[in-house]
C-alpha cells in the first residue's frame, strides 16, 4: 500500500443537509416544490450538473423549466452560500487521516464535486494539509467512473497506481476502482448511497474501519 484515494461527500464529510438546502433553494427560485432530503441525496455522486438535472427531472417531470447553463451556475451560487452551514467531517476522519499519513501513506481527494467548493470545504474544515493531491469533477476532461482521475491522482502523489486503494460511498467510486485495477473500499456510513454497489472489495462501517483496512497486512 502506497496511496489512499478518497472520495469527499459521504466518505470524508457529511454534506447532505447543505447539498439539499442548495438544491431546494434553486427549486424555490424556479418556483418548483422542494424535494425531500433522502431523494436529493440519492442524486449525489456524479457531479453538480447531474445533481441539478436529476433534481429538476424529479421536481419538474413535465420539463416546464429551462435546463440551460445558468441553472447550474445558480445552483453553485446557492451552494457556495450554504456549503459550510452544517457540513463537517465524519467521526474519526481527522484522527484517521493522521494515522494514515503517520504510516507513510500518500493521500488524495478524488471527487466529482467541482474543484472550487471542494478546495474551500477542505480548507475551512482544516483537512487540506493531509492531502498531496486534490482533484475535482472539473479538474480533467472526464470524471469518475472513468479511471483517469485515479491515475492522475497517483501521478501527482508520485506513487504507483497498483499500490493504491480507492475509498468511496457510491457505485461510481467502486466502478472507478475496478476500471483502474485497484481495490475499492465501500463506505456504508455516508448516508448518500445506502445500497451496496455491485462491485467492492471491503466494506467500512466507519472511517476507523477505512483506516484499519488500509493499514492491515
Amino acid at each position: 500500500m502506497q496511496g489512499v484515494l478518497l472520495d469527499l461527500d459521504g466518505t470524508l464529510i457529511d454534506s447532505r443537509r447543505d447539498l439539499a438546502a442548495a438544491t431546494n433553494r434553486l427549486l424555490a427560485e424556479l418556483e418548483l416544490s422542494p424535494l425531500p432530503l433522502e431523494q436529493i441525496c440519492s442524486f449525489v455522486g456524479n457531479g453538480a450538473r447531474t445533481l441539478v438535472r436529476r433534481s429538476l427531472d424529479a421536481a419538474d417531470p413535465e420539463r416546464r423549466v429551462d435546463r440551460a447553463a445558468p441553472v447550474l451556475r445558480n445552483f453553485l451560487t446557492h451552494y457556495e452560500a450554504v456549503m459550510l452551514d452544517t457540513t463537517k467531517p465524519f467521526p474519526g476522519v481527522v484522527d484517521g487521516l493522521g494515522r494514515l499519513r503517520s504510516a507513510g501513506l500518500a493521500l488524495a481527494v478524488v471527487t466529482n464535486k467541482p474543484i472550487g467548493p471542494t478546495s474551500r470545504i477542505l480548507a475551512a474544515l482544516g483537512l487540506t494539509r493531509w492531502f498531496g493531491a486534490v482533484l475535482g469533477g472539473d479538474s480533467l476532461a472526464t470524471k469518475k467512473p472513468d479511471p483517469a482521475m485515479l491515475f492522475a491522482a497517483s501521478d501527482q502523489l508520485g506513487v504507483d497506481i497498483a499500490g493504491c486503494v480507492m475509498v468511496g460511498d457510491s457505485d461510481v467510486d467502486m466502478a472507478a476502482a475496478g476500471a483502474a485495477g485497484v481495490p475499492g473500499i465501500w463506505c456504508s456510513y455516508g448516508g448518500l448511497h445506502p445500497d451496496r454497489p455491485p462491485r467492492w472489495d471491503r466494506v467500512a462501517d466507519s472511517f476507523t474501519d477505512v483506516v484499519d483496512a488500509c493499514l492491515s497486512p
